[in-house]
């Protein structure tokens, strides 16, 4: 039987987020939900890479993620938009291949150049996607 890691060992937004609450295993494109100062759930990808290895996403994190967070090899949170890590990234380099396990990815250097370390800055930017019902009982 071989020795796997579950999922879920390295990711440790928790420690440093308590409000973030941890998706089940199979959960598609995110990772995380945190709750914004008025209610509305932003949904955070999560990832530790290793030194020099690129943050790199699948078509699935492409549409759901609000948020993606790195922690580094120094164990160093960094968090970006998921708007502004589509703006800079490029499309994944083995897509010339014909592999369709990734869509984006991008560098950890450029990754922090544009990200901040307080994610509750940015759960607050995050544009809320759903609908409001309270709009509709006024």
């Amino acid at each position: 039987m071989v020795n796997m890691m579950k999922r879920n060992d390295l990711e440790r937004l928790q420690e440093e987020y308590p409000e973030a609450k941890q998706m089940t295993y199979n959960n598609r494109g995110y990772d995380y939900l945190m709750d914004n100062s008025v209610g509305n759930p932003v949904k955070i990808e999560y990832k530790y890479r290793s030194q020099n290895v690129k943050y790199d996403i699948t078509s699935a994190q492409v549409k759901e993620a609000d948020i993606f967070t790195l922690r580094d090899h120094k164990n160093k949170h960094w968090h970006i938009l998921a708007s502004r890590y589509l703006e800079i990234s490029k499309p994944h380099s083995a897509l010339a291949s014909g592999w369709l396990g990734k869509e984006r990815e991008l560098s950890q250097k450029k990754f922090k150049e544009n990200a901040t370390t307080d994610l509750r800055i940015l759960v607050e930017e995050v544009e809320f996607k759903g609908v409001n019902l309270t709009a509709w009982m006024t």
